[in-house]
């Protein structure tokens, strides 16, 4: 049996908010189950019943989850951590996002570069600069040394911090998340017509909802019937997104949900996942729907369309020129062509299946927990 550290900011064992947290949660609650020695390292823990928290070794809080928006504040968190493990001689310390080094580093966001980038036109990116020029100094100086391993959860963030930070291709390894495997599936497509589309929009801009909007817009000047649900709990608080709904006349079209705890039921609502987000280093929200045998259609930038075949299990459509355009055309196929729907929702079904996060534990441990490495070589 190993002795494992990881490191993180917010520790959650449930009611998770982003598939990163969830993907850490089953790092260490799995490693637990395998009998590890497992330390927790951490700002803050929240859990409904502490159910994890009592099989730990050691949980230690550290710092303030503030702190985390301030490199140097960042800084001194992992400085404390290094002191504290100098002697506790673990086989594997995994800290979690792009931080000071110390081992192994589950890296499940783009960095600062990469979103400077992606800001838009010339003066985006240059305010961009100018407001994160300290965090991007400071990713830039804590990936020069490199961790000994990175994991991450695509091809499209492996691309992005090699080419970025000069990260040799060997020291990364791809792990596409699992997802949860309900006992009872649905095999019959919801009844109900028009044909829905959903989409998870919690940050509007950055998952793409402006993009939704604009391929709606196409598709009802098309004089096509569907129906959109968007996910976007801030939508009663933003006039201005309430205008374009109106100026695009999707005011019949459209229905806005707030914050969904259980997104089941918001999967069983939907005839097909939509994810245009501008950067999305996975999205398990695509797996998520798949499992409830729901089809995705998935910008090329999000890590998710690495695992779909175009026409068999979902759709993929390019970001990089008039995104609008391409994500209507894809929705098309479906307003088109309900005969293909049950084949294409089968096949993602089957597609995620194959995602489990028992899948995605063995991976992590057949690559360290069952081998052996000489000190800072892996």
């Amino acid at each position: 049996m190993k002795k494992l550290a990881f490191i993180i900011n917010v520790f959650r064992e449930n009611d998770f908010h982003s598939g990163g947290e969830k993907l850490f949660y089953e790092l260490v609650s799995r490693s637990t189950q395998q009998g590890h020695k497992v330390d927790l390292y951490c700002t803050t823990y929240l859990g409904n019943e502490d159910i994890l928290r009592k099989k730990l070794n050691k949980l230690i809080f550290l710092g303030h989850p503030k702190d985390f928006k301030h490199p140097e504040k960042i800084e001194t968190f992992y400085n404390k951590v290094k002191s504290l493990i100098e002697k506790e001689n673990y086989d594997f310390t995994i800290s979690e996002n792009i931080a000071p080094l110390i081992d192994i580093g589950v890296l499940q966001g783009h960095s600062f570069l990469h979103c400077r980038d992606k800001a838009g036109n010339f003066l985006s990116r240059l305010i961009y600069n100018l407001t994160k020029n300290k965090h991007i100094k400071a990713q830039k100086r804590w990936l020069k040394p490199c961790y000994r391993k990175i994991i991450v959860p695509s091809e499209i963030l492996k691309n992005e911090l090699a080419k970025n930070f000069k990260i040799p291709e060997e020291k990364f390894l791809v792990i596409h998340p699992g997802v949860d495997h309900p006992q009872v599936v649905s095999t019959e497509k919801k009844p109900a017509a028009p044909f829905v589309f959903g989409i998870s929009a919690p940050s509007f801009g950055k998952k793409g909802g402006y993009l939704f909007l604009k391929a709606l817009s196409l598709l009802k000047n098309r004089g096509y019937d569907f129906q959109a649900k968007l996910i976007h709990p801030k939508f009663h608080k933003s006039p201005l997104l309430k205008l374009l709904v109106k100026y695009y006349r999707l005011e019949n079209k459209v229905e806005f949900l707030p914050y969904q705890k259980d997104m089941q039921e918001f999967y069983s609502s939907i005839d097909c996942l939509v994810m245009p987000s501008v950067m999305e280093t996975f999205g398990l929200v695509a797996l998520e729907a798949m499992i409830w045998k729901k089809p995705a259609i998935i910008g090329s930038f999000c890590g998710a369309c690495e695992i779909i075949n175009e026409g068999e299990n979902g759709f993929v459509f390019n970001m990089s020129e008039k995104p609008h355009k391409n994500l209507a055309e894809k929705m098309e196929i479906f307003l088109n062509n309900s005969a293909d729907y049950k084949r294409i929702s089968e096949n993602a079904y089957k597609t995620a299946l194959t995602y489990s996060w028992e899948n995605f534990y063995k991976v992590f441990k057949e690559n360290f927990l069952l081998r052996t490495y000489p000190e800072n070589n892996l």
